[in-house]
């Protein structure tokens, strides 16, 4: 457990954070922005034609499952220490947390779209993949 206080991992963690939060938000803005604002503006706040999201607790949300996917592939990778295994853990937590949000709220919130519910888990297990590339490589360059 004392890795997760180490220099490394908070390098590695706060690294992981930023670039979480970079792919993040380029896919909400540009890559799935028509998508969510068709399946979902009923539920959300729109100006000039937009959703406005809560950018503070957006941001929050973000870095928290970029350091769970940081703790999860550390975790795997202290294990078995290759790519392979570090692209499985991610993809399977990326998986899982994307499922519990969105399967959540498709048993909960009225009308809440199926298909949204596909394309955001597929992007959270994308983004778990994305997690245990750079996290793979980030902890080998902090640790030389």
């Amino acid at each position: 457990m004392n890795y997760f206080i180490s220099s490394t991992f908070l390098k590695v963690a706060g690294c992981s954070i930023i670039i979480f939060i970079f792919l993040d938000l380029v896919w909400l803005s540009v890559v799935a922005r028509s998508i969510y604002f068709k399946q979902m503006s009923y539920l959300a706040v729109i100006e000039n034609n937009r959703i406005v999201f809560n950018l503070p607790v957006g941001l929050s949300v973000q870095a928290i499952i970029a350091l769970g996917l940081a703790v999860f592939i550390s975790l795997g990778l202290l294990v078995e220490n290759n790519l392979p295994t570090s692209l499985c853990v991610g993809a399977f937590a990326g998986f899982v947390m994307y499922c519990t949000y969105d399967l959540t709220n498709l048993s909960f919130v009225r009308n809440y779209p199926v298909p949204i519910t596909i394309i955001d888990i597929a992007w959270g297990t994308a983004q778990g993949i994305f997690a245990g590339f750079y996290v793979f490589y980030l902890t080998r360059y902090f640790s030389s």
